[in-house]
């Protein structure tokens, strides 16, 4: 979590390798990613608007697209799909049209639809939140708590704390680019004494401002 411009969505590039970082390291089960970090992609889902859909494609052909990528067997292809489009949308019909048609909510869903094809251990989601209606967000959550387990790590960037507060268990807070919290969710809001935003807002204090425009 963090501010607008607090590092965020650059940290996740450079993650991602889309970006070159200045200074640093990334580790991946204690080993250094380098390179083109084959390790990492081979394991890795991502949701970001650095990673657009194709959208000249209909829903099907992107999807496909996706699991030619991952060499994903047809059969397993077919049956993913089915249950993934079954459990987002309400009518399979939807893989047929174009994604230049489709909604930002329909477009978002598709994406995670995508990102998740494969079964990725590492699935990393930059404000997976954003344009989906509440229905749609807690089917992401349900969706979200399914899938998680001992051997895979979820990593969410958002500004949609109460989304937020349902599914981390860890809370990590950037403030222009630096580390001002890293721990359990439980240990951020003072074991449930306040709710997330409420915790945030006292651990980046910004300056109270007076309103004083003289046109409202």
């Amino acid at each position: 979590m963090g501010r607008n411009g607090a590092g965020k969505t650059t940290l996740l590039n450079c993650l991602i390798d889309l970006v070159e970082p200045d200074s640093g390291q990334f580790l991946l089960n204690g080993e250094t990613l380098t390179g083109e970090r084959q390790p990492l992609k081979d394991v890795l889902g991502i949701l970001s608007d650095a990673v657009p859909p194709v959208p000249e494609f209909t829903g099907y052909d992107y999807l496909k697209f996706v699991s030619l990528i991952y060499r994903i067997d047809d059969a397993t292809f077919k049956k993913r799909t089915k249950e993934l489009i079954s459990f987002f949308f309400d009518e399979e019909k939807i893989l047929n049209k174009r994604i230049s048609q489709y909604s930002t909510g329909m477009t978002k869903k598709i994406c995670l639809c995508a990102t998740i094809l494969h079964t990725p251990d590492l699935l990393i989601l930059d404000e997976p939140f954003a344009g989906l209606d509440p229905v749609a967000a807690q089917q992401l959550i349900a969706f979200l708590e399914a899938y998680r387990n001992s051997n895979r790590i979820i990593l969410i960037a958002s500004h949609d704390l109460s989304y937020l507060q349902k599914i981390a268990n860890r809370i990590l807070v950037l403030d222009d680019t630096q580390i001002k919290y890293d721990g359990s969710l439980d240990g951020f809001t003072s074991q449930g004494t306040k709710v997330i935003d409420e915790a945030l807002f006292e651990l980046l204090a910004p300056k109270t401002k007076e309103i004083s425009f003289d046109w409202i």
